[in-house]
């Protein structure tokens, strides 16, 4: 049994019982709930002074690091977008174990899921996540009270960013997934609000935590859109987009990079597939 949002939840099969203290402050994370500390942030558009050679990391992607030349350069954010069902979980939790299984430490934030989903989903894929869960390199944050005004009214942009940027900090995770960037509902009056915050947390991530983050964005079925709001694209470092196409009478998962900021692409488009185990697998070009 854990505790979440004040609410005792209990996990079938693996998921072990791990019990905390209360803490007045929200969002938890299911791991390490105690934070407390202030962080101060370079909201600013000027970003760090960086070597001329760009580094990049392993994606852990099958297939993926050639469309990239070799992996996604260190330390920026990159949006990754589709309709329902194309993967964008998947791939997000993939990259972030790939860095756990190298010794890396990574956080999963989400924010329209419940994190028991999240455990049990990558379960149901053959992988067992919960001994990162229990020595603490892999962590997954529930957001869902941060944005629980957003349905109705404006909410705090500085606090949520401020949050996000000390559960990174605090734990020294070099790996970041934001599923999703933004919620999925929210009122008109809460828009201006939705575009600040994007900017701001693009922003924050790159210039104050040196991690490197996917952001996932829905976009509607059938839509050439890559985003659900309509910055995402603008800010972030580079653009994945994942699609269902209808080939052959059949309809198949595919993969392309619209752009990438600091290194060469492949813009070639790209079919895959998620197995047992395996999890997000390239095939063949499309």
């Amino acid at each position: 049994m854990i505790k979440i949002e004040n609410e005792y939840i209990n996990f079938p099969k693996k998921v072990k019982e791990n019990n905390y203290k209360k803490q007045n402050h929200q969002p938890r994370s299911i791991h390490n709930p105690n934070r407390t500390k202030t962080h101060k942030l370079n909201l600013g558009l000027s970003s760090p002074i960086v070597n001329n050679t760009m580094k990049k990391i392993d994606t852990g992607i099958e297939g993926f690091n050639k469309l990239l030349y070799g992996g996604l350069p260190k330390g920026r954010a990159y949006l990754v977008s589709g309709e329902p069902g194309t993967g964008k979980t998947m791939f997000s939790l993939q990259f972030l174990l790939t860095g756990v299984r190298q010794g890396e430490k990574a956080i999963y934030i989400t924010i329209d899921e419940r994190p028991e989903h999240i455990i049990l989903d990558a379960e149901a894929l053959g992988w067992d996540i919960q001994p990162y869960l229990n020595d603490g390199r892999l962590q997954i944050i529930d957001a869902t009270k941060h944005f629980s005004t957003a349905k109705n009214k404006n909410f705090d942009v500085k606090k949520i960013v401020t949050d996000i940027i000390g559960y990174v900090e605090t734990s020294k995770a070099t790996r970041l997934a934001i599923d999703p960037i933004a919620p999925l509902i929210f009122s008109d009056d809460a828009f201006p609000d939705v575009v600040e915050y994007i900017r701001n947390l693009i922003f924050s991530i790159e210039n104050n935590t040196g991690c490197t983050t996917l952001l996932t964005s829905y976009v509607p079925m059938g839509s050439e859109k890559v985003s659900s709001i309509g910055i995402e694209e603008f800010a972030a470092s580079g653009i994945i987009v994942l699609k269902l196409v209808k080939l052959n009478n059949k309809r198949i998962r595919t993969i392309g990079v619209r752009k990438m900021r600091g290194t060469r692409i492949d813009l070639t488009e790209y079919s895959f597939e998620i197995l047992e185990k395996r999890g997000v697998v390239l095939r063949q070009p499309i």
